[in-house]
């Protein structure tokens, strides 16, 4: 029984029983999951990704699919496989969710491992030694254990939750998550509420940004006299952005190549849009720099870099990426 450690509340009724991996079909989907009571073992569901424990950040960034290429990616599982597919992809992790009632001929780690190289055009023996694949009631667990963010880089973060959330959101649009999946993501996002509600996992500092501004304070013992630049506008810049705004520096510089973003992160966090050709300068200016940029290519080469430097005027800089 996957996770028999999570009870559900007594105070509340099933619907429907419980399959033997402890897991209930959403509402309306009973009748689909009926055939399969008899004979669990022919089920398959699995899960084969990367992550941060398992391949490096070069890889990952290699793999990682924009929202475009997950449509692209669900409908192709879809029909090469004839499963049902969610897909998760967030920068520390590249997951897919597969699941069919009948096990007969599946796809295994080896042959999605192929479908994630063909996608990216990367070699799949390249690909390989950095997969994982979980299968029935420990892929259950593994869901589990990532919605709750127990697998995250930072234990009790809270952005993987919502990041599941949208993965099988995703899916339900394209239709490519049926009966088995639905009860699977479904009851993943209930387990990841319980462990949030019930338990400290969320008490302190508990994401990748809140961790970045803690080792912000270890280097500077003031931030009145310091200046932040801001590059691009991604979401983790955005909320590390929000712990920054608290340590109260003299001024925030916003870069970004669209004018009108650039206005807009700045008029959130009462800082200074600049234009995209002086990023040497106010670089060359500042103190603490967070990039989040959406770029697949370096914006700032070390030979750019090393060329500011004798632009600054002393003491540390602080870079986070």
């Amino acid at each position: 029984r996957a996770l028999s450690a999570l009870r559900f509340p007594p105070a509340r009724q099933a619907r429907c029983p419980a399959d033997d991996h402890g897991l209930r079909p959403a509402a309306g989907y009973a009748r689909h999951l009926a055939p399969l009571q008899a004979g669990r073992s022919a089920m398959m569901l699995l899960a084969v990704g990367c992550s941060h424990r398992t391949a490096p950040v070069e890889l990952r960034e290699k793999v990682a699919f924009d929202q475009a290429g997950v449509v692209r990616a669900l409908d192709d599982l879809t029909a090469r496989y004839g499963c049902e597919a969610v897909v998760l992809s967030t920068c520390n992790r590249v997951e897919l969710y597969l699941a069919r009632p009948n096990a007969q001929a599946a796809p295994d780690r080896e042959l999605i491992g192929e479908f994630l190289a063909e996608s990216h055009q990367l070699s799949a023996d390249q690909l390989a030694p950095h997969l994982y694949e979980h299968r029935h009631a420990d892929a259950v667990r593994h869901l589990f254990r990532v919605a709750a963010s127990l697998d995250s880089m930072i234990v009790g973060e809270g952005q993987i939750a919502g990041q599941v959330k949208r993965a099988y959101e995703l899916a339900q649009e394209r239709g490519t998550a049926g009966p088995l999946l639905h009860a699977l993501f479904q009851h993943a996002h209930f387990v990841a509420k319980r462990i949030r509600s019930e338990t400290g996992i969320a008490l302190g500092h508990a994401s990748v940004s809140s961790a970045a501004v803690d080792y912000v304070r270890q280097v500077f013992d003031r931030f009145d006299d310091k200046t932040i630049l801001v590059i691009g506008a991604g979401k983790m810049g955005e909320l590390t952005l929000k712990h920054l705004r608290h340590l109260q520096p003299r001024c925030i510089w916003v870069v970004n190549r669209n004018p009108d973003k650039a206005r807009e992160v700045a008029a959130g966090c009462d800082g200074k849009a600049v234009p995209w050709e002086h990023l040497d300068d106010v670089l060359a200016a500042s103190d603490i720099v967070l990039s989040t940029t959406g770029s697949s290519e370096p914006i700032m080469t070390l030979e750019r870099y090393q060329a500011l430097l004798p632009r600054r005027t002393g003491g540390p800089l602080v870079i986070l990426d």
